[in-house]
């Protein structure tokens, strides 16, 4: 008897085991993966923590029109609003040749420099410029 309780026990437990074993596998299948939508949310909220203090975006400017500024890269163009407040440096070689780094104001910004623009994502999705970093002034 003692035998047959074991045997009885054992088979018992592999088959509590098979059943939550079969439970978890078939949740595990039901999980819905995210949406798109959702994906691209977890992406703003993420880039718009505290935690990233900015984003750079690079390229050539196509355009300017008042604050906005169209940079074309690789086959690829963004738009982005530059704050008021946003600062622009250029850089220009000091009296040894060094290059050092200049404050500008925002009209020294020419089409066809290649510019670095500092990001801030905004919650709502939104990018602003933070600063505009010109690195090859436009040919005049």
């Amino acid at each position: 008897m003692n035998k047959v309780t074991s045997i009885v026990l054992l088979v018992g437990a592999g088959l509590l085991l098979l059943v939550f074993g079969v439970g978890l596998g078939v949740l595990y299948q039901n999980q819905q993966p995210l949406s798109q939508t959702e994906k691209a949310v977890e992406a703003v909220k993420f880039l718009s923590s505290k935690t990233v203090p900015s984003i750079v975006a690079y390229g050539q400017v196509t355009k300017i029109d008042g604050r906005n500024i169209t940079l074309f890269y690789s086959g690829d163009s963004i738009t982005i609003n530059m704050d008021a407040n946003s600062q622009v440096y250029l850089f220009v070689n000091d009296s040894t040749g060094k290059p050092v780094q200049k404050k500008v104001e925002f009209g020294e910004i020419k089409v066809g420099d290649n510019l670095n623009i500092t990001l801030k994502l905004l919650v709502d999705g939104q990018l602003q410029g933070q600063s505009v970093f010109i690195l090859s002034p436009a040919s005049n």
